[in-house]
């Protein structure tokens, strides 16, 4: 599942191919991370790509009109040529597989190996929540949006991890001896490191994680720089309201509200420049409320005691109910506004209009472009002169 260090595996396999083909493990080179791959081929259906499959591939970067066939076969011819006796093929995206695609996804790579293992790294729900709570306010959701979520449509909250419907499809499909679950937790991890417990899980020597190009991403941003990117979006969504003549944001605005903002206003392109020179920021452990872990929990507690009797362990997550209390942030929301609008105001809007789905008509968009051009010649020039 995501937020248990699937991205730091994925890029540590990605660049160390050479190494792992030494000791018998071919890595797909179809991409970093297989995740909208393996759903064209679980669903022969066209995904929009991107990364190094693209270029491998000889389509365009979330091209839509290119042949699902195409892409079906090359996986195919791959597979059928292995490198290595063991294949890895990786993407937190498959966690979330329906019964009818794991089965598919079975029946693909079926015929070209001996052995099939499923390998899923499984987080507590209140760790996991404000990591992904983490992930998409980085995005553009405002943490309101995810707590009417809880209130109102818990059956497909962002913030519940849904472990059982995951884990039941690929048991189904694969059969559960095929079904390696494993807990994303240090005290749990082979040498008490993830990429030697990864590669204990794919049949690997431990050791060899010592010998691969460790890269471990996607840190979590202190609570200081999270409110901060927040503030930013707020004053974004703001500049391109007045751009619409739309009304200004709703003092308690509803789930359908929250949600229409996000896609239309809250971009993550119109943030970037704000995201790169925050992001080394220093400040407060970050975490979700205590009374949304609360609910979390409450949510995710038939899925929990299903986990418990499948995997014989009573226990399982005890530890991490009940949360602490979150710690506040250090700077006060008029700080962080004003810190935003600075920001906003030093670096300018450097992302190229056309990219964004802000849906400005044409005429505006061009108008945007050109305005932005003429305030980076005039702050070079200021700074010239100065």
């Amino acid at each position: 599942m995501s937020k248990t260090g699937s991205t730091s595996i994925e890029t540590t396999f990605d660049a160390s191919r050479p190494i792992l083909e030494r000791h018998g493990i071919d890595y797909l080179d179809m991409g970093q991370n297989h995740s909208r791959l393996m759903t064209v081929v679980a669903t022969n259906k066209v995904e929009p790509l991107k990364g190094d499959v693209v270029r491998i591939l000889g389509i365009e970067r979330r091209d839509t009109n290119y042949d699902a066939a195409t892409v079906i076969g090359a996986v195919r011819d791959r597979l059928a040529n292995p490198r290595a006796p063991t294949v890895v093929i990786s993407g937190q995206g498959l966690f979330r597989y329906s019964r009818e695609k794991c089965l598919a996804l079975r029946d693909f790579v079926g015929p070209h190996f001996d052995e099939i293992r499923v390998v899923a790294y499984l987080r507590d729900p209140t760790s996991w929540a404000s990591s992904r709570a983490q992930e998409l306010m980085k995005r553009g959701i405002t943490q309101t949006q995810l707590a009417r979520e809880l209130d109102k449509r818990p059956e497909d909250a962002q913030l519940l991890p849904h472990y059982r419907a995951s884990v039941e499809a690929y048991c189904e499909a694969f059969g559960r001896d095929h079904v390696d679950l494993r807990l994303f937790d240090r005290k749990a991890f082979v040498k008490g490191d993830l990429l030697a417990d990864f590669c204990a899980a794919i049949g690997a020597d431990p050791g060899l994680a010592e010998a691969l190009q460790g890269s471990f991403s996607n840190r979590g941003a202190p609570t200081e720089a999270l409110l901060l990117l927040q503030a930013h979006y707020d004053i974004v969504e703001d500049r391109l309201r007045a751009a619409e003549g739309a009304p200004p944001r709703a003092a308690a605005p509803s789930l359908e509200a929250l949600t229409q903002a996000a896609e239309r206003y809250r971009h993550p392109s119109s943030s970037f420049p704000i995201r790169q020179a925050i992001r080394n920021i220093r400040g407060t452990r970050w975490s979700l409320p205590k009374p949304m872990l609360d609910t979390i929990w409450r949510h995710s507690m038939d899925d929990i005691e299903w986990l418990r009797r499948h995997l014989g362990q009573p226990e399982l997550f005890a530890a991490a109910y009940p949360p602490a209390e979150a710690p506040a942030p250090a700077w006060s929301p008029e700080t962080l506004e004003d810190l935003a609008r600075a920001l906003d105001e030093a670096l300018g809007d450097v992302m190229v209009p056309e990219n964004r789905r802000t849906r400005l008509p044409a005429p505006l968009r061009g108008a945007q472009k050109y305005w932005h051009r003429v305030k980076r010649l005039f702050r070079r020039k200021g700074r010239r002169q100065s």
